[in-house]
This record gives structure tokens, sequence and C-alpha cells, in this order.
């Protein structure tokens, strides 16, 4: 006698809450200050724009030598200086993200 051990799982799908900031900055220029201010040296960043939500894609770059890797960076019309903040000090990997943030959060004065 034949079992069937054939199991089926049916997933929630994935939800996501961003905090939507109606305030006009040029966000890609926010995101490169910021990427110069965190030295990501041995990482190749692209950043791009995307509709619906921050998003972050990283991988290895062998082409570029040992340690080297690459990250692709969308981000929304409507995202917040805090939010893109914290992402690239997240993927930048430093050791205290949420001083990053604040460091770069002042950095930014009052760019528009």
């Amino acid at each position: 006698m034949a079992t069937d051990e054939t199991h089926f799982e049916k997933l929630a799908p994935r939800r996501q809450t961003e905090f939507r900031d109606a305030t006009e900055f040029d966000r890609i220029a926010f995101a490169m200050r910021a990427l110069r201010r965190l030295r990501t040296r041995q990482m190749r960043v692209v950043v791009y724009t995307t509709m619906s939500t921050l998003q972050i894609e990283r991988g290895n770059d062998p082409r570029r030598g040992k340690g080297a890797t690459f990250a692709l960076v969308g981000i929304p019309p409507h995202a917040s200086r805090e939010h893109i903040a914290y992402a690239l000090a997240e993927l930048a990997g430093v050791a205290s993200v949420p001083y990053a943030v604040q460091a770069l959060l002042a950095d930014s004065g009052g760019d528009s």
C-alpha cells in the first residue's frame, strides 16, 4: 500500500507597511549623499526609482575581487528620509544603525 506524502501549504501574502512621506525632496540625491557618507567602497551600489516599495537586492561581485559586493536600491517617490537612511545604513553594515541614521538626517539639512 503506497502512501501519498505530498503536502501542500498555503502561504499568506507578504504584506509591507511603509510610511508615506508627501514631502518634496530629491530622494535619489539624498540616497547618493548618504552612500558617500557611509563609504561603501567594497560595494557597488545602483540607485533607481521604483513605484511601490523601497527595495534592496544584494549579491557578491566576484569580477571585482574577493569581498566585493553589489546592491540595487529602488526608492519609491513616497519614501521618507528616515526610511532611506535606515535601509542604507543597514546595507552598509554600520555598527550603530540608529546613530548613523541620525547623522545622515542631520547632514541632510534642508535639502529639497
